[in-house]
């Protein structure tokens, strides 16, 4: 996966519209698969994969696993992963606009370069009991023995390796991406192996892709190219079975895995030792607690400072930074993929999320406005795929970057009503990034990029489109310009950071202003003050520092000059080759339709399940395409002594979803209850088969400060019973049809990452059974919560509400999915109502692990106190089960990678006596759950 933000974005069922038509370029190495009018995307991508495959394999392993890739036109994400379960990969070809995170390369290329390192280390790491696995279970075997076995930083450091050393980019010569390691290291702050391996929720720790680099080209620099490649075989061997990863890192390297780790830190510290800057002063505070970001600052007629400002505790709004150091929040942003913004007049602009309401592979980018006297914001686009847009001196257009589906880049102006004033499109391959209007709105200054990585700074007329290039292209990053008269400030990617810039437009210079080691981000210049304000990365969050004049460098520069170099492990990525991606030219391969129906079932994993007291396991299929999903599956139940085989699927390529599903139970039992002894005779068994078919509606509202999800379906079910052994005369042979209506509903506002839940939200399960003929049974359950914030920013007040009524006449039994007073053994009445409150609160952020198996993040509490209330129709009787109690929840790691949380239930039953239970104090462990 090229990034960690969208590791939950990946294999969306039936997300692509079914008017796209595919082709397919099929070949020994790979099928890459596009929409019609992507063909050069296609071929590029497959000519890179052929190369890769073909002459660099030998720091990996030469092993081929032919690899299904689709290029994905319709997102406004810029991602891509390689999965296994089913193995295949997916690109994004939405490019970034930040050049400093990903660099400036073709983005096709990139994602080619970074996600085919996965498919080899994938091909190459079957072996051993990793091989074991998967012949038991499959796709998903191999994956789960690999995680097991291999750390996730290496996948993504080996990968982030290869990308760098085989381009003239990559993010290991991008200052960017060794930004959060450095601040904590020239801050003093020496986190555990473990810390920096799961996390924390309460100090900033880099993710596992800056970990991995890390580790991985100090591995390369200092043991030889195939070091890695020895190490990573053995332990996807489970060679040794105990701690594999480190058995085999000791063994090629000679020292312990512990000493191997801080070697490496040791060899980035001297080096970092080495970078120097002059002192800031800092504007924005620290808060010892949780990290705050201050971004992209702006300077306002009153001379406040307007901000994106994040927390781990508050999501992302807009700022005001008053001169007396107070702050005045003006408005939340909606939901975004980017924290970019512009301000002018009074007003903010910034790009907004909306999904599509079916397809969740259609995704748009429309720019809001907001006012900052109110706080109100107006959408000016709607259904549209706009980035990094900039509001005018006067306020009155906008202008943005429009990223469209054909993988061409417009520069688009528009009014504050929607209309387009003006467009400029861009030649094949050259990106337009961080549009900026000039100071009087004639002109738009631009950073663009072209295929081979160079970016430049034009200049375009509104009134004629002709373009001046005021920078020309070179081998450098640059971006987030801000204008001041004839002066564009900008940050510039300069050897190891990121700095400063001015380009004097009346001098046609271009001068080094402001340097800092963890790098400088969208300077302004304060002139009443004479400081230059910029934000700048620390390990407490983005602070705004500011910079005198006396401390500014306003240096000219030779535009010429290496900007972006080999550091830090030069010896190690001159193994291969930089210009390796340059130098593949583009095969000319032929393209044929995809058709959507192949290979639909492909099934491609074993997969076993328990849940008390059902054991269950499952073949499971996937297409390519992810429009079809089906299993085969066999449950025992070990209450019953019953068997189950069935079969589903499911259909995602049309608007709705069709389902299909048939099983057959042997052996299930029922209570009689017609003699004076229970124990022996009140037991018949009896044999079902269901068939059904449906229909199922996935909708996503999500749009502005919401998300919101809404699914329909409704099943028509035909049910036969037949009575098996001495009992069978109490059990009749019949056949029945049933309908099943369902519609569940979610919908959140942004979570902040050491909020137990959204600060608002709300859920809620509508379902209705009912027989259609021959006999009667029907029954409804309601369900709904509401989440709301406690006394704190990071407490939860969470109110649960159910209803369940179903028929008296006892012809046919519907399951019993109410959800019942936590402690009590669930009983099924005629009519049962359930209230709940819960009051979730943290209580302490250990960021303690034992033995790299398991890591606490955090311990949280809850509060409760249940309410059932039941009933009997027949004899009008009434039952309470109330009760009060706790629980206690652990947020863990399990063996540095998975997140599992679970838990201890006391509950003080206040109705013990109805069940007729001797004491009113219940224990419960509370086994690992998804929480929302």
């Amino acid at each position: 996966m090229l990034l960690q933000s969208a590791s939950a974005y990946c294999q969306v069922f039936g997300g692509n519209p079914s008017s796209i038509k595919w082709n397919q370029i099929n070949t020994d190495t790979a099928r890459v698969i596009f929409p019609v009018g992507l063909e050069d995307a296609g071929k590029r991508v497959s000519s890179i994969v052929h190369e890769l495959q073909k002459s660099h394999t030998r720091s990996i392993g030469s092993n081929l696993r032919k690899i299904n890739i689709v290029l994905q036109n319709q997102s406004t994400v810029s991602n891509a992963y390689v999965g296994l379960g089913p193995y295949r990969s997916e690109f994004y070809l939405f490019a970034p606009t930040n050049s400093f995170e990903l660099g400036a390369i073709n983005w096709a290329d990139l994602l080619s370069v970074h996600e085919y390192r996965h498919v080899e280390q994938y091909s190459n790491f079957n072996i051993g009991l990793s091989k074991v696995a998967s012949v038991l279970f499959g796709q998903e075997g191999q994956a789960l023995a690999n995680s097991a076995s291999v750390p996730d930083w290496f996948f993504e450091g080996d990968a982030v390796f290869n990308e760098t050393a085989l381009t003239r980019q990559g993010r290991g010569r991008l200052p960017y991406f060794f930004k959060g390691y450095e601040s904590l290291f020239k801050q003093d702050k020496r986190y555990s192996y473990m810390k920096l391996r799961n996390g924390s929720l309460t100090n900033y720790v880099p993710d596992h892709y800056q970990l991995g680099y890390l580790l991985v080209a100090y591995g390369r620099e200092k043991y030889g190219a195939d070091f890695w490649k020895k190490v990573s075989h053995d332990a996807a061997a489970f060679k040794p079975f105990i701690y594999p990863w480190q058995g085999a890192v000791k063994k090629y390297a000679g020292i312990g895995y512990k000493q191997f780790v801080a070697e490496a830190f040791a060899f980035y510290h001297n080096m970092w030792t080495l970078s120097k800057g002059k002192t800031v002063d800092y504007i924005t505070p620290i808060h010892g607690n949780y990290i705050t970001d201050y971004k992209y600052p702006y300077l306002s007629a009153d001379r406040s400072i307007i901000v994106l400002k994040r927390s781990y505790r508050r999501i992302p709004a807009f700022y005001k930074l008053l001169p007396n150091g107070k702050e005045e929040k003006i408005g939340v942003r909606d939901i975004s993929n980017d924290d970019y913004f512009s301000f002018n007049a009074g007003k903010i602009a910034y790009a907004s999320y909306k999904a599509d309401k079916r397809w969740g592979y259609r995704e748009f980018s429309d720019i809001k406005v907001m006012d900052i006297k109110t706080g109100k914001s107006e959408r000016i686009t709607n259904k549209e795929r706009y980035v990094s847009p900039d509001i005018s001196h006067d306020g009155k257009k906008v202008i943005a970057v429009e990223m469209r589906t054909n993988q061409m880049s417009d520069l688009v102006a528009l009014s504050l009503k929607g209309e387009t004033l003006f467009r400029s499109k861009a030649s094949r391959g050259i990106v337009y990034t961080y549009p900026k209007f000039s100071a009087n709105d004639s002109f738009v200054y631009t950073p663009v990029r072209n295929e081979g990585g160079e970016m430049a700074l034009l200049k375009i007329e509104f009134s004629t489109g002709k373009e001046t290039k005021l920078i020309p292209f070179s081998e450098r990053i640059f971006g987030m310009p801000t204008v001041q008269g004839d002066t564009i400030f900008f940050t510039s990617s300069y050897r190891s950071s990121d700095e400063t810039w001015a380009f004097i437009e009346s001098k046609n210079k271009t001068y080094r202003v402001a340097v800092h080691p963890t790098g400088f981000y969208q300077a302004v210049y304060d002139a009443p003050n004479k400081r230059l304000i910029a934000s700048n990365f620390t390990a407490d969050g983005y602070r705004l520092a500011s910079i005198r004049d006396t401390a500014l460098l306003w240096r000219s520069l030779e535009s010429k000059e290496d900007a972006i170099p080999d550091i830090y492990t030069v010896a190690a990525l001159q193994q291969e080759k930089y210009t390796t991606l340059e130098n593949i030219s583009t095969r000319n391969f032929p393209v044929k339709k995809y058709r959507k129906t192949f290979n639909l079932l492909n099934f491609h994993s074993w997969r076993p399940e328990y849940s008390d007291p059902e054991f269950s396991i499952m073949l499971l299929g996937q297409n390519v395409l992810n429009t079809l999903q089906s299993d085969l599956y066999y449950t025992y139940n070990r209450n019953e002594s019953s068997h189950k085989a069935g079969v589903n699927a499911t259909y995602g390529g049309w608007f709705v979803q069709p389902t299909l599903g048939a099983s057959q139970t042997w052996n299930r039992s029922v209570s009689l209850n017609r003699t004076a002894n229970p124990i022996r005779d009140s037991i018949a068994n009896y044999s079902e088969f269901n068939v059904n078919a449906g229909l199922r509606l996935p909708l996503n509202f999500s749009s502005g400060k919401q998300y919101r999800y809404l699914t329909a379906t409704a099943t028509i079910n035909r049910q036969s019973i037949s009575g098996t052994g001495i009992y069978k005369n109490f059990i009749r042979d019949q056949s029945f049809n049933y309908w099943q209506g369902r519609l569940q509903y979610s919908g959140q506002i942004q979570k902040a990452v050491q909020q137990i839940y959204p600060q608002w939200a709300q859920t809620f399960l509508l379902q209705y059974r009912s027989t259609v003929n021959r006999i009667t049974a029907n029954q409804f359950l309601a369900y709904g919560s509401l989440f709301l914030p406690g006394f704190h920013i990071n407490h939860n007040i969470v109110f649960t509400v159910a209803y369940q009524r179903r028929d008296t006449l006892g012809q046919y039994p519907f399951s019993n999915n109410f959800p019942f007073s936590r402690g009590y053994s669930v009983v099924d009445f005629p009519r049962m109502f359930r209230i709940g409150s819960n009051y979730h609160f943290p209580l302490v952020y250990p960021d303690w692990g034992v033995g790299n198996v398991v890591y606490f993040k955090r311990l949280r509490a809850n509060a409760f106190h249940d309410l059932t209330r039941v009933k009997s129709l027949r004899t009008g009787n009434k039952f309470l089960f109330n009760l009060v109690g706790g629980e206690l929840f652990f947020d863990t790691k399990w063996w540095n990678q998975q997140d599992v949380s679970f838990g201890i239930r006391y509950s003080r039953l206040l109705d013990y006596g109805t069940l007729g239970l001797k004491q009113p104090n219940k224990w419960e462990i509370i086994l690992p759950i998804g929480l929302f």
